[in-house]
């Protein structure tokens, strides 16, 4: 089996769980009834292309204000997308024939957002912004687990998981005709050049083979593959033929380019025994993808005849063979009860997954059959009850298509028919993951027309151009779009992690984001920003601090441009130092400052100060520390470097501490000069 690669997983949105945007509140309104809150949504002009167009603008009102504790809370106004970018998306159902893997290029796509507020019809300053580039998936999880896992599944369970789009049991029985399906996503870095399905062949005497099955080599990030994997699928009866041996059973995997492991490894059992009675549902699951219900017990099906009565005067020389009432536009509705078979455990819950599709399939001679749930019950399963180890359920259908009549006949023969061909339509340049334009003008739909005289097939047939569909028109080169004509310059941004991992009396420093230029390319320049921010938020990461953040060995020995007639401030830990002047003309960056004025007072928790040298009054400076109340930690301050004061101390019981620092007066200990750099350590005891 091949080894496990470390991936970078990327996040996603689930279109069918609430997406919910909320725009800041506009706290300084003179007339709060006169506010309007706006969110525009933005999709894809075509599939694969960096065009986008408006597909909605919702207005919304704020939430009344509430107090809490005293102070005025304004909650803004919260938008929810999701309905409307699920309308946008769909699945892409499996074909009983279907042997290679397959792009659904419809389950996912990116989308902007731009908000803005607008006071009395008015835009007000500084609302308007457009949100980083987003992806959403057509899925869902439980309305209760999606409460905690909303922001961390792609990420989190999925890089720790490594799961198909799936809930099935990892271990399970299949037929030898069997279709069985998985469906697997590519939202990680880096990305790999193929998708490999890789296959274990376990045979009866022990033996074991292991190939590669199927193999995809256009790889697009945020996409998603459909591949077979039943027993015929994978060809494993012309392997039995071949070597003469018989399939135990099989294990499946993704592997990239270079056979390492980019997936969970899922088990089947090949089952010979005969059983009865079987049947297939194939049905949509909660994730997107598709899964087979194997069902061993016997069903039972209905068929529900409705229909118009009429009446007509008889004539007066009738005859016993004339009706004078009689039944015409007879419909049949067709119903199925699917007795599932004994199941264990979670199996049982498991079998939520059905009733709660919104496509389910009978596996039949004819293909896939189209199921619905009735029209005239609820439908109530009984999940597992405590200590139901082993049990079975029944699961009512009904055939999503009305009966007109009855025949019985094998599979249809295959009848030569006028040949038809897909042509393309709608052409649009090709952007790369980054947004930057291939140099490929592809075609977003095809259309179906006959190949001896060009006509369209009617009724008019048209599919998107995805990779791995049937009549896939692969780009081709066009000088129209070498030019991307949005690309990024160098940037650079400070980041909000620190490094974790330093030695001691070493200062770990901010890791800067660097994007370097021309990496990230877009049709319009907000769509550019929008690329830009995504990718700052999934760089800004612990792993990535750790990686390209700097460990300082004297951090007190810093270097820094200090303007003539001013001295400069640092503290290692900005978020719990302050500093403040004793009395008048108010300086420094303290809570004590705030609303103070002056051009040397500054936000709580900013760093890197300049202060003035001369010509100022106040007759002390202190600093605040803020910790943990009764604890124990140490304080050091130096001036160019040099150790100028070294105390420790315990936090008072409000969880902070004074600490004279230094007057100008005569007498004073230190007397700070022009161009002086203090630093401020503070380390935890």
């Amino acid at each position: 089996m091949d080894a496990l690669t470390p991936l970078t997983f990327l996040p996603l949105r689930l279109s069918r769980n609430p997406m919910a945007y909320t725009i800041d509140a506009v706290a300084d309104s003179q007339n709060r009834s006169g506010l309007g809150y706006f969110l525009t949504l933005k999709m894809p002009k075509t599939y694969g292309s960096g065009d986008y167009a408006e597909l909605l603008t919702l207005p919304g009102r704020e939430f009344p204000p509430r107090k809490e504790l005293g102070a005025t809370i304004y909650p803004g106004a919260t938008f929810d997308v999701g309905i409307f970018i699920d309308d946008f998306l769909s699945r892409t159902a499996p074909t009983p024939d279907q042997v290679g893997i397959v792009t659904c290029g419809d389950m996912i796509t990116p989308y902007l957002t731009q908000t803005r507020v607008e006071q009395d019809g008015a835009l007000v300053a500084g609302t308007d912004k457009t949100l980083p580039l987003e992806y959403a998936i057509k899925g869902a999880l439980s309305v209760e687990q999606f409460a905690g896992w909303r922001d961390q599944f792609f990420t989190t369970y999925l890089a720790q998981s490594r799961q198909f789009l799936t809930w099935q049991p990892n271990e399970k029985w299949v037929d030898t005709v069997q279709p069985e399906f998985l469906y697997y996503l590519v939202n990680f870095t880096p990305k790999p050049a193929e998708l490999r399905l890789r296959v274990d062949i376990a045979y009866s005497d022990g033996s074991i083979d292991t190939l590669t099955a199927q193999r995809m080599t256009t790889v697009n990030q945020y996409m998603v593959y459909c591949m077979p994997v039943g027993f015929v699928a994978l060809g494993l009866p012309e392997r039995e033929a071949a070597t003469g041996k018989k399939v135990h059973s099989y294990q499946v995997w993704i592997a990239n380019e270079s056979a390492q492991r980019l997936s969970e490894v899922r088990t089947y059992y090949v089952n010979r025994d005969y059983e009865a009675n079987i049947l297939y549902l194939l049905f949509a699951n909660s994730l997107g993808g598709y899964d087979t219900l194997r069902c061993t017990g016997q069903s039972a099906r209905t068929l529900t005849v409705v229909g118009t009565d009429s009446q007509r005067a008889l004539d007066p020389q009738y005859l016993p063979t004339t009706a004078e009432i009689f039944r015409n536009n007879r419909i049949g509705e067709r119903t199925l009860a699917v007795a599932t078979g004994l199941r264990d455990g979670d199996e049982l819950n498991y079998l939520s997954e059905v009733v709660l599709s919104e496509e389910v399939y009978l596996v039949a001679q004819e293909g896939f059959v189209a199921l619905s749930l009735p029209d005239s019950t609820d439908t109530a399963l009984a999940l597992r009850s405590d200590d139901e180890d082993l049990a079975g359920r029944i699961l009512m259908f009904r055939f999503a298509k009305n009966e007109v009549a009855y025949s019985n006949l094998p599979s249809p023969p295959t009848a030569p028919a006028r040949a038809t061909k897909w042509v393309p339509v709608n052409t649009f340049c090709l952007i790369n993951d980054n947004g930057l334009r291939t140099g490929y003008l592809g075609a977003a739909k095809l259309e179906l027309r006959y190949v001896d005289d060009g006509s369209l097939v009617k009724p008019l047939r048209s599919k998107s151009n995805t990779p791995g569909t049937d009549g896939y028109v692969s780009p081709i080169a066009s000088a129209l779009c070498a030019t991307t004509p949005y690309v990024n310059d160098l940037v650079q941004k400070a980041g909000s992690y620190k490094r974790n991992n330093c030695g001691a009396d070493m200062e770990a420093t901010v890791a800067t984001l660097t994007i370097p230029a021309g990496m990230y390319g877009a049709e319009t320049a907000a769509q550019l920003q929008s690329r830009i921010d995504s990718a700052l938020k999934a760089m800004d990461t612990q792993a990535y601090a750790n990686q390209y953040g700097s460990c300082l060995a004297n951090p007190a020995g810093y270097t820094f441009n200090v303007p003539d007639g001013n001295w400069h401030y640092r503290g290692n830990l900005a978020s719990r130092l302050g500093i403040e002047t004793g009395g008048a003309p108010y300086m420094g960056n303290a809570w004590t400052m705030q609303g103070q004025g002056g051009n040397y007072v500054y936000p709580t928790g900013s760093n890197d100060l300049n202060f003035p040298s001369t010509d100022f009054t106040p007759d002390a400076w202190r600093l605040f520390t803020y910790g943990t109340a009764g604890a124990s930690a140490r304080l050091r301050v130096y001036n160019n470097g040099v150790l100028y004061l070294e105390k420790t101390f315990v936090y008072n019981p409000d969880g902070y501490e004074y600490h004279s620092l230094f007057g100008k007066t005569a007498g004073s200990s230190l007397i700070v000069a022009s161009m002086d750099k203090l630093y401020v350590q503070l380390v935890d005891l």
